[in-house]
């Protein structure tokens, strides 16, 4: 990876990879991965303060030239050229091509909606989610701040035979909205807003109690040098420089933080290996139980076996029968529950018990017996990762579990 240091090497950089460009698209992603530029290291120590959005905004002007406005989103392009091909298909990338139609169904698949639910998406640029949750049956409003990708998106749907309400505006159209929707979806564009912990806090004027608030494709990551900022590779660096956008990446541990002090508490989903497949589900923090099927990917067991949907223990070996599901919760009191099958007994002596930070610390435990709720309560003072419920059954235990929770504990 090159390292560069100067606006000048960064403009030679952009024109060689527009250069590839012209040569094919996969050309210019490979150079684009290539280079990077060096994060700043006299950042305000919190993250929270003013002061250190006010030092990613002079980045930003460093780097472009010009303060930043939202109206540099905008990105006009031919819209009759745009409804016969899309991206990415007029990429002529299997690669590209395929990698987001991936993400995009790990998307559809993780928000999993009730039929005929109300569905807000930002950013919602070529259409492709909006119009897919449209032709699922569900009713669709966008929100975009370029006019060019809000005309393209209405003659998709109207192509396509399904209604969407296209709304020409920035993110803080929502403030002072009069209506709330089921879910509210960010696919790759939640990175572009310079104020994100005020979108964040807007975000409860619409979404309903029960609702969720989904972050898909997002640069959140766990090796993110800084708490969020402005990114500095050469993908981003393109966008910043030559277009003017914003470009940023969050730390993962930053990002649970910001939910918890905006009122929402979030869980990260993903495919292992899959930069793009990867999801963060957010819910207001006084609804934000958290239910898994006991055949879910997050839940795991090293004794048990299923069989239509349960999870099976027969008692021939003592082990670890679950655990999982490896979520990020915020500070608070809650109650982790493993539910059993209706009307299958069990029979024996196990340990329940709540960890976090991959098993280094145990938040609470208990012994449970077969009469007893498997039920444990337990309360987080800092915000937790990779927070797991374990069921360790001694040989003889036989029952059949049907899911596992977390809830917010009753007041």
């Amino acid at each position: 990876m090159e390292t560069i240091h100067t606006i000048a090497e960064l403009d030679a950089k952009i024109a060689e990879c527009d250069r590839a460009g012209e040569t094919s698209e996969d050309a210019m992603r490979a150079l684009l991965g290539g280079f990077r530029m060096e994060m700043p290291r006299n950042l305000p120590r919190d993250p929270f303060d003013p002061a250190y959005r006010e030092a990613q905004l002079r980045l930003y002007e460093q780097i472009t030239g010009h303060p930043y406005a939202p109206s540099h989103e905008v990105t006009k392009f031919d819209v009759d050229s745009a409804l016969r091909r899309p991206f990415p298909l007029y990429t002529n990338s299997s690669f590209v091509a395929g990698e987001y139609f991936m993400a995009i169904g790990f998307v559809l698949q993780s928000m999993a909606l009730p039929p005929g639910s109300r569905v807000l998406e930002f950013g919602a640029g070529w259409g492709w989610t909006s119009l897919l949750l449209a032709q699922l049956g569900h009713t669709v409003t966008v929100i975009d701040i370029e006019p060019c990708f809000c005309e393209l998106i209405e003659r998709r749907a109207q192509k396509e035979g399904v209604e969407i309400e296209v709304i020409n505006s920035d993110f803080f159209a929502i403030e002072g909205m009069d209506r709330q929707f089921d879910a509210v979806l960010f696919y790759d564009c939640f990175h572009h807003c310079d104020d994100h912990l005020r979108l964040l806090k807007s975000l409860h004027e619409v979404v309903t109690p029960e609702g969720r608030v989904y972050f898909g494709a997002e640069p959140i990551e766990s090796g993110f040098p800084v708490p969020w900022g402005i990114r500095l590779d050469g993908w981003a660096l393109w966008g910043v420089r030559k277009n003017g956008w914003m470009e940023l990446g969050f730390r993962d541990d930053y990002f649970t933080r910001a939910l918890a002090r905006t009122g929402w508490s979030g869980r990260r989903l993903g495919v292992a290996g899959q930069n793009r497949q990867r999801i963060w589900e957010a819910r207001r923090r006084n609804h934000a139980g958290f239910r898994f099927a006991a055949g879910a990917p997050e839940i795991k067991t090293q004794i048990g076996h299923l069989a239509e949907g349960v999870l099976v223990l027969d008692g021939l070996k003592a082990g670890t029968a679950v655990y999982g599901p490896y979520i990020e919760l915020s500070p608070g009191k809650y109650v982790a529950r493993i539910g059993f099958k209706a009307g299958v007994q069990r029979h024996g002596t196990a340990k329940l018990d709540v960890c976090c930070n991959a098993g280094r610390k145990r938040l609470a435990e208990r012994r449970v017996r077969d009469e007893e709720p498997a039920e444990l309560a337990f309360t987080l003072h800092d915000d937790a990762s990779d927070l797991e419920v374990r069921l360790f059954t001694e040989r003889g235990y036989t029952a059949q579990i049907d899911f596992v929770e977390i809830v917010p504990a009753a007041a």
